[in-house]
């Protein structure tokens, strides 16, 4: 398994998903990737990578889920040499490995969608409905979140207050949380392998400012309504 500069981009996106929802169990006396998701495109997304770099099987089933309207994508891979790679390299999910910050950007940006495809949010404002009230941002109480802090900067992308949540219970981890500011997000090129969340990204992204506020909307001009209007169609046919 390639490491450092030389690795590529499945590589480096199987691991910001093995920090985020990703994890190493043993299985019938076997180490083996796992990741339960109930989102169908996350999970075709990771066993994609799986198999661009693992010669062993990667399985994949669906089952429905007790007190839940969604089923769940359970994928499984029992590729030794890949699991104590993964564990060795983040110290099992407690740093983010050093040559990370050394990659060149577009693995960088592998990276940081398999965490963001993980930890990673885009929510829209309760009293403000518009195409213009996502937001995206992300949580996590692991200890490396300061690391990955400063990953997104360096690589430009723009963040608003990094603040730390009160845990949901007394014995709970403590959350860090901040937001990422949509425009350096869509700016840079980078897309969710989830749709559900790249949906709401990119009517944000094709929503001009004002134009769906309910007084005084803002009028586009021909261009950009030409645009945006190209932009809607393509979505209404994917």
């Amino acid at each position: 398994m390639e490491i450092g500069q030389s690795a590529g981009k499945n590589y480096a996106y199987l691991l910001g998903v093995y920090l985020g929802d990703g994890c190493v169990t043993v299985c019938n006396g076997y180490p083996a990737f796992r990741l339960n998701t109930i989102d169908e495109d996350f999970a075709q997304a990771v066993k994609e990578a799986l198999e661009a770099i693992s010669t062993y099987k990667v399985g994949l089933t669906c089952h429905a889920v007790k007190k839940s309207s969604k089923p769940n994508w359970s994928l499984i891979v029992r590729d030794g040499t890949l699991c104590r790679r993964l564990q060795e390299d983040t110290d099992n999910k407690s740093k983010i490995p050093e040559y990370v910050f050394g990659w060149e950007r577009p693995l960088q940006q592998a990276f940081v969608v398999g965490l963001m495809d993980s930890e990673g949010y885009v929510a829209q404002k309760t009293q403000c409905k518009t195409g213009r009230a996502f937001y995206m941002g992300f949580k996590s109480c692991d200890v490396w979140v300061p690391d990955f802090v400063r990953l997104l900067q360096s690589i430009g992308i723009k963040l608003g207050k990094v603040s730390v949540c009160p845990p949901y219970r007394e014995h709970y981890k403590t959350p860090t949380r901040f937001h990422i500011k949509m425009w350096s997000w869509v700016e840079s090129g980078m897309r969710f392998n989830i749709q559900r969340k790249q949906a709401r990204v990119d009517r944000w992204a094709a929503t001009e400012p004002y134009t769906e506020r309910s007084r005084f909307p803002r009028k586009l001009s021909s261009e950009t309504a030409r645009q945006a209007a190209e932009t809607q169609v393509i979505q209404s046919d994917l």
